[in-house]
């Protein structure tokens, strides 16, 4: 629901407004004015992003270097008629608005080989582009996203306090999740070499739902949904794309047994996304771009794991072994990578 406050803030006279149901995280509005233009309104979810004023600083930098880069155009920010990029309305909701781009459509899953490599070079031209621009500017909006070594230690921390029936249910995935510890000696290893594994402004939510295709010509107008993008390490957008897009089955499926890699769109993905990225990534991250997906695949299955042994307090569950279930699913992804990649 739009309240009065917020349209007047915008200087919106709405005639009309669609919920995009598409999006987990914020609550977002195609809405039609008199004049007969459409917007984006969006109502961002503070409980996940606290400073919702670095998103839109960030959303700033990153679309003015572009602009100069002759890059991809991003949509544009419309401020309140005060000139903010922010409202707060007298519930503590607080909203911003974009320039909504028509004729254009985000697909919610690849489905050909061809697919995944476009979306692989737009993400990879997108951080390439982003080149020259200050990482020291970029606010870090979700601090210790893709730390590995951080969502190991939650792993550990839950152990201590699982009951005996969910580390009885789950001691094959524990077993595994040791198994793997490996990664997160090479994360450390990694982050404290800044020479060879500098830090690069990633886009960290990696799915063609976040690109924007053109109805007609179906190619790539631009990424969006930037507010995940801040300073990370070269795994992040490779190993996501290598996680949401190269597994035969979704990570709901509890069908463990049938999940299998789709090695035409792994090879896709990493040839496209390294040929964008070739003026950005070091000798170092070429050579260990395999890592990505094993890194990010290994990640998430830390995290559905943990959540299940601290009864599923984090993600939304629908049954109750839910999380158990994901978790066995993102490991078996994790063995094939693995397996793939020797």
């Amino acid at each position: 629901m739009i309240i009065e406050s917020v349209k007047n803030a915008f200087g919106f006279s709405i005639i009309e407004a669609k919920p995009l149901t598409t999006g987990l995280i914020n609550s977002t509005f195609i809405v039609s004015n008199q004049d007969g233009q459409q917007y984006l309104l969006q109502k961002i979810n503070t409980n996940v992003f606290k400073n919702p004023l670095a998103i839109q600083e960030n959303y700033q930098l990153i679309q003015a270097h572009l602009l100069h880069k002759e890059s991809f155009k991003l949509p544009e920010l419309i401020k309140t008629v005060n000139g903010d990029l922010l409202f707060t309305d007298e519930e503590g909701g607080v909203w911003r608005a974009f320039e909504y781009i028509p004729n254009s459509y985000s697909p919610l899953a690849s489905t050909t080989v061809e697919e995944a490599s476009l979306v692989a070079e737009c993400f990879g031209k997108f951080s390439n582009d982003l080149t020259g621009l200050d990482t020291s500017k970029i606010q870090a909006v979700l601090p210790g996203f893709h730390d590995l070594a951080w969502r190991y230690q939650q792993f550990q921390d839950s152990l201590q306090t699982a009951t005996a029936e969910r580390k009885e249910k789950a001691a094959t995935l524990i077993s595994k999740a040791d198994d793997y510890k490996y990664l997160v000696d090479y994360y450390n290893a990694i982050t404290n070499d800044k020479e060879n594994y500098p830090l690069h402004i990633l886009h960290h939510d990696c799915k063609i739902a976040n690109i924007l295709f053109d109805k007609d010509s179906k190619q790539i107008i631009c990424p969006v949904d930037l507010d995940t993008t801040q300073n990370g390490f070269f795994f992040s957008d490779m190993g996501d794309m290598i996680r949401s897009m190269t597994p035969s089955l979704p990570e709901g499926s509890k069908d463990i047994e049938a999940i299998e890699l789709r090695e035409d769109f792994y090879n896709g993905i990493k040839k496209h996304y390294l040929q964008a990225m070739k003026d950005e990534l070091t000798p170092k991250e070429v050579e260990d771009i395999d890592m990505a997906g094993k890194i990010i695949v290994y990640m998430q299955s830390l995290r559905f794991l943990t959540d299940y042994l601290n009864n599923d307090i984090y993600y939304k569950t629908e049954y109750p072994e839910q999380n158990y279930f994901r978790a066995a699913n993102q490991f078996k992804l994790l063995d094939l990578v693995v397996e793939f990649t020797k």
